[in-house]
């Protein structure tokens, strides 16, 4: 027995018990995060995302745009386009860029009646600042210097600002005619245009509609309609 265990010991390897038969090297590349494929999958899915998100925006977005998007919405044609910010006809004079677009509206209107009975123009607007009493006070003006007698009746009760534009008094005009407190020929204003008049708003009532729609109401349009050649009207915004 003791001779097998020394012929067992002979045999076993003189070596350490652990030997190192591959040696760890530091790698070149971290294993995460792989840089390039992040990136790679960062652009494609931000692309699918960013061209989705703007389909649904656009899907959303129920604003008019441009000239057809007006005409498909109302079915009904566009008679003229009126620059930003534009300015008064009377003031900028009749070659200014503006007083042509109100020309252009002004030819449109006149081909588009069916009747030339027809010359009452009543003009509104979605919300107020949007340029509603500036173009009432420009397109009568463009049709005044044409020679026609017109009238502009500041019909907006809620905030009237024509009387602003005319630089006149609003202490009497259309709320005071209504309510029999003074004749017409009173409450007409001339202006610096020889065939152009003015009707302010007058004292501002406690009930707007219920005046407007009144029987005087009625009566004082086809009055109009009879004295002058073009009658306006500035409404109140459709919103308020």
């Amino acid at each position: 027995m003791k001779i097998d265990s020394e012929k067992i010991d002979q045999g076993l390897p003189k070596s350490l018990m652990v030997e190192i038969t591959d040696p760890a090297y530091p790698g070149l590349h971290p294993v995460r995060p792989n840089k390039p494929l992040n990136i790679a999958l960062g652009i494609v899915i931000g692309l699918v995302v960013g061209i989705g998100l703007a389909f649904f925006i656009e899907y959303l977005d129920t604003s008019v745009k441009t000239i057809d998007d007006v005409e498909r919405s109302l079915q009904s044609p566009v008679l003229g386009v009126i620059p930003q910010n534009v300015g008064l006809v009377l003031e900028e004079g009749v070659d200014s860029p503006h007083a042509e677009a109100y020309r252009v509206l002004r030819t449109n209107l006149l081909f588009s009646r069916k009747d030339d009975k027809l010359n009452t123009v009543a003009v509104v607007s979605a919300g107020a600042g949007e340029g509603k009493s500036t173009t009432v006070f420009n397109l009568a003006s463009v049709f005044a210097q044409s020679r026609q007698r017109v009238l502009i009746v500041d019909s907006d009760l809620r905030r009237p600002t024509l009387h602003k534009m005319m630089h006149v008094t609003n202490s009497i005009g259309l709320t005071n005619y209504l309510l029999k407190q003074n004749t017409l020929e009173e409450v007409i204003q001339t202006t610096a245009v020889p065939t152009l008049d003015f009707l302010a708003s007058g004292k501002l009532p406690s009930s707007s509609l219920g005046i407007l729609s009144s029987a005087q109401m009625k009566d004082l349009i086809n009055e109009l309609k009879q004295r002058y050649d073009f009658v306006f009207f500035d409404s109140p915004p459709i919103m308020g």
